[in-house]
């Protein structure tokens, strides 16, 4: 099984570098037996020109290519492009982010499910690591932890912050990430939610981590509240966009939110997480607020530029 990483990044050389170290560190990344082979590394730099000023190591051979036009489903679409052009042929794309890195383990637990299933796409978890000391709020709130499910569980979508897709499933170009999303985010969500209209199962793997490593920038109220409204919002937009749910079921989803925050709030009080209850509704009703402005068509947020600028 050949498997061909592929990582966009926009002025990130540190994070890139950390990504790398954590990559050359997979036992048997690139021997001739066993379950998978990592053949390269594909790195998009979403740029008019590289912020690399020094050359960037792998201990398997890494393809680079510039994408000049500025968002992030262009520079995903030619992660694609490249990926399908490249030699040898992998058999599957994995997509991370280049403020994450692998577990020694991601490799093996990946390859040995997406062996055994008959899936077209293989997702796991990107555990958050917070800089120290974090915040009480960030870290009894869980504002910045996913969803995790059991291995196996199947999905209707993925993130691109971990993710394995069949090259041979994108090959007739049928789907591609949208470029209509180029500052609002969620295009991976919309990509993988088509893929999987079209009959591509999605299965989670829970034991292939990744871990997002963030700055302490975003360790602020307003950038945990600001990213929660917009998931909301480009739900609802996703939803509106594949004729999957009205105004009404959005509207329905946000009320769900602030009742799921308000027995949330009210559980932390009574275990004394203060700092935790302090979030746990705000973030709710930021969500809730996304998703009824975005069914409403009143949404207006810059994900690339306000959460990939620092």
């Amino acid at each position: 099984m050949h498997v061909v990483i592929g990582v966009i990044t926009r002025r990130r050389p540190t994070g890139i570098a950390r990504l790398l170290a954590s990559i050359n560190a997979l036992p048997n990344l690139s021997a001739a037996t066993g379950t998978a082979v990592v053949t390269q590394v594909l790195i998009v730099e979403n740029d008019e020109t590289t912020s690399f000023s020094t050359p960037l190591h792998c201990s398997v051979p890494i393809h680079y290519a510039l994408e000049p036009r500025i968002g992030i489903p262009c520079a995903r679409n030619r992660v694609i492009a490249e990926a399908l052009l490249l030699t040898p042929r992998a058999d599957w794309l994995a997509f991370v982010d280049d403020d994450e890195t692998v577990d020694a383990n991601w490799l093996k637990a990946m390859a040995d499910l997406a062996a055994r299933t008959t899936a077209d796409v293989v997702a796991g978890p990107a555990i958050p690591m917070l800089p120290e000391p974090a915040p009480a709020w960030a870290v009894q709130s869980g504002a910045y932890e996913q969803p995790r499910y059991p291995t196996g569980t199947s999905l209707p979508h993925a993130y691109t912050n971990n993710v394995w897709t069949r090259l041979s499933c994108l090959e007739d170009g049928a789907v591609r990430f949208d470029e209509r999303l180029l500052q609002t985010g969620g295009s991976d969500t919309h990509f993988y939610r088509r893929l999987a209209r079209r009959g591509h199962k999605i299965v989670w793997c829970d034991e292939a981590i990744c871990r997002e490593w963030y700055p302490r920038t975003r360790m602020t109220r307003r950038w945990a509240l600001q990213r929660s409204y917009r998931i909301g919002a480009t739900n609802a937009w996703i939803m509106r966009d594949l004729g999957e749910h009205g105004q009404l079921r959005c509207i329905w989803q946000g009320v769900r939110f602030i009742a799921r925050g308000l027995a949330g709030t009210a559980r932390a009080l009574l275990q004394g997480r203060f700092a935790a209850a302090s979030m746990t509704l705000p973030l709710d009703v930021a969500r809730a607020t996304g998703l009824t402005l975005g069914a409403l068509g009143l949404a207006r947020h810059q994900e690339y530029l306000v959460l990939h600028g620092e």
